[in-house]
């Protein structure tokens, strides 16, 4: 064969070998782009209307769960307390609550997780008393009735607050009143003051206005918010909680950077009053973290409930089985702060 038969034969190979090639490849990114992409992973998570809920909002507007690969459903209470029992039922895979039912289903023998603190805040928890009732101060307080939603952090904080002024919480008369009844039962007269959270501390003292005493924790009180559910599916679900956390501390980088846009999305996503930020917001912290403090409020809320004969048991626990640091120590192992 001369030269330039063999040539012509070299570029036929060569464009024919050059076109298998391209074709492949090309099959491959037609059938990379057909391809279904893995489906979301689905979560439900119970949200109360209290502020501190406010970074779940934030990551579900925002679509952080999503770009995480999650389908979060967000399912309303109005105590924690009712989100926590929600995962306990798995109606729910995770909820936002204070520590207080955490700590009363540990008391309970309920395994149950904390896998991270999602909020803290002073000043967001109080009492509102009608001024017609002849009470002017807390030391006022003693024989008359308050609305309170019983074995939540507002019955702790009410305990609290009577204490400082040497009156025992057996020296009111406690009322079981759900927060979002509690500025109808102030306004009816039913009970002569209410001991709750925001927003329905707010709610409650704007509905009596001249009529209406505010007494709210100082800003050294300063109670977590947290992100918890059944031991079992903790420990069963690594993945999802990782995912989880990571949208959620997106969330705050965003409240962070830009604060003023993201408390009028909670505003509006939460229905919330306006003026709740302007009352207390520079007490409220939007974090994701697992600090000591968290186990110390864990250990005197459990001391208060033994103490007042509200648990069978008589010995505090290890609040430790409580907290799983797993996940967050995975996302991000310096916001992981207690002494094991």
């Amino acid at each position: 064969m001369d030269s330039a038969k063999r040539s012509k034969a070299l570029l036929i190979i060569s464009t024919l070998l050059l076109g298998s090639i391209l074709g492949f490849y090309w099959q491959a990114i037609v059938a990379w782009v057909a391809s279904p992409s893995p489906p979301h992973q689905k979560l439900t998570l119970a949200v109360t209307t209290y502020p501190g809920s406010g970074l779940a909002y934030l990551a579900a507007a925002r679509g952080y769960f999503t770009e995480e690969g999650l389908d979060v459903t967000l399912l309303p209470y109005t105590s924690g307390r009712d989100a926590l029992n929600a995962t306990i039922e798995r109606r729910a895979d995770l909820g936002t609550v204070a520590d207080l039912p955490v700590m009363y289903a540990t008391m309970r023998g309920q395994p149950v997780s904390i896998v991270a603190t999602i909020f803290t805040a002073g000043r967001a928890y109080g009492v509102i008393a009608n001024r017609d009732r002849e009470i002017s101060s807390l030391k006022d307080m003693k024989g008359k009735v308050v609305g309170v939603t019983m074995r939540t952090d507002g019955h702790f904080v009410l305990s609290t607050m009577l204490a400082r002024h040497r009156l025992a919480l057996n020296q009111v008369r406690v009322e079981n009143v759900p927060p979002e009844e509690m500025k109808a039962a102030l306004q009816s007269g039913k009970v002569d003051a209410v001991a709750t959270w925001e927003p329905w501390l707010s709610a409650a003292n704007n509905a009596l206005g001249d009529k209406g005493v505010e007494f709210r924790t100082d800003g050294g009180f300063v109670l977590d918010y947290n992100l918890a559910g059944s031991t079992e599916w903790v420990v069963a679900n690594p993945d999802k909680i990782q995912r989880l956390l990571r949208a959620l501390l997106r969330a705050k980088r965003f409240f962070d950077e830009k604060p003023k846009e993201a408390q009028a999305m909670i505003v509006g996503l939460m229905r919330i009053d306006p003026s709740t930020f302007d009352t207390v917001g520079p007490n409220y912290r939007f974090v994701v973290q697992l600090d000591q403090n968290l186990l110390i409020m864990l250990e005197d809320q459990a001391s208060w409930a033994i103490q007042n004969k509200f648990s069978v048991q008589t010995a505090i626990p290890n609040f430790l089985s409580a907290i799983n640091m797993d996940a967050l120590t995975a996302v991000q192992p310096e916001a992981v702060k207690i002494v094991r």
